[in-house]
């Protein structure tokens, strides 16, 4: 298997007990080859990780990202993200071209079994393959897809870099960057809006966990997002039982994640004590720096009834903001 992720240092210690849960999950696996997209990560950093990768017997090797505004050839209003996270867009050029198909994942993750179901699912004419967006229809027009289109979420994704490479891919992707001024998700729109709905292909949501359907009842989940287009209750009860990928993505009913204090995903137990097995063991937890407004709006979520919470929530999504990326002509 060919694992990739791409972290700058200030979340190196986070990808770094990401890693550790991958490495001791995976360790069966007969080969485990370690992509990390470095965007200036320290040399202290970068020790502890080749050595983590040492002691379960894999190499890991460091590639430097590339400079994506000059890539792209403008410049890109990242907001609250990291540039870094384009880099995955660019894995066929940024990868030796002996790597024909990787799987990316996000820093902020725990793998919790085998990646190698995954590995081994056939992507035979696909460009990608991961699980769907919990996402309203708005997010999918404002990009020029249709409402019916497959959008997955690129945060825990498996690339077929052959394919990328073969339809030059990626020279669309700059063309869409280049030609959007802010992006809602970053890259995620890039790629979902670059790719046709043959070129996806989706995979059970096991492989990535984000935090909402942990806080919230199905039938929220549904509402906060205005989805039309997911995963039964069923599957998602499924996969939150026999999880691969968590995905400690942010969500409005806990402001905080695992590795800042105060976090109270349900399974925190178990990333920390990941955290605690890795070179990271020492390093405090970081503080929650949020401001009073956002502290006071998190506690009310919690006490408010949560069909209240995530109907407004779902308003925020499906009108407030488009509402707003329309007249910022994005």
């Amino acid at each position: 298997m060919n694992i990739v992720y791409s972290s700058s240092d200030s979340y190196a210690p986070v990808m770094g007990v990401s890693l550790f849960s991958l490495l001791k999950n995976n360790a069966d696996s007969d080969e485990l080859n370690i992509y990390i997209i470095d965007n200036s990560i320290s040399e202290e950093n970068k020790q502890k990780v080749i050595s983590m990768c040492r002691d379960f017997n894999r190499e890991v090797t460091f590639i430097p990202i590339a400079d994506i505004e000059k890539l792209v050839g403008t410049d890109i209003d990242v907001g609250r993200w990291n540039i870094s996270t384009f880099g995955r867009l660019f894995y066929g050029s940024l990868l030796p071209q002996s790597v024909e198909k990787v799987i990316h994942v996000d820093c902020d993750t725990m793998v919790m079994s085998s990646l190698e179901p995954l590995w081994n699912t056939d992507i035979e004419g696909k460009a990608v393959a991961g699980a769907l967006e919990c996402i309203g229809d708005s997010y999918k027009t404002e990009i020029g897809m249709d409402k019916d289109d497959i959008y997955i979420n690129a945060g825990n994704i498996m690339l077929n870099l052959k394919y990328i490479r073969e339809q030059k891919l990626e020279e669309k992707f700059k063309s869409f960057i280049a030609s959007h001024s802010r992006l809602s998700f970053m890259d995620q729109p890039v790629l979902n809006a670059c790719t046709s709905n043959g070129e996806k292909l989706v995979v059970d949501l096991r492989y990535n966990l984000y935090s909402l359907v942990y806080y919230l009842k199905y039938k929220n989940v549904l509402k906060a997002k205005r989805v039309s287009h997911y995963y039964t209750d069923k599957e998602v009860a499924l996969a939150k039982r026999n999880p691969c990928i968590v995905h400690f993505t942010t969500c409005f009913m806990d402001g905080t994640r695992p590795w800042i204090e105060g976090n109270e995903h349900p399974l925190i137990g178990q990333y920390l004590d990941y955290r605690a097995q890795s070179p990271w063991a020492d390093e405090p937890l970081w503080k929650d720096d949020r401001g009073k407004v956002k502290r006071f709006g998190g506690a009310m979520f919690n006490k408010l009834p949560q069909g209240f919470v995530a109907a407004s929530i779902g308003t925020v999504h499906d009108v407030v903001v488009p509402l707003k990326n329309k007249i910022s002509g994005r």
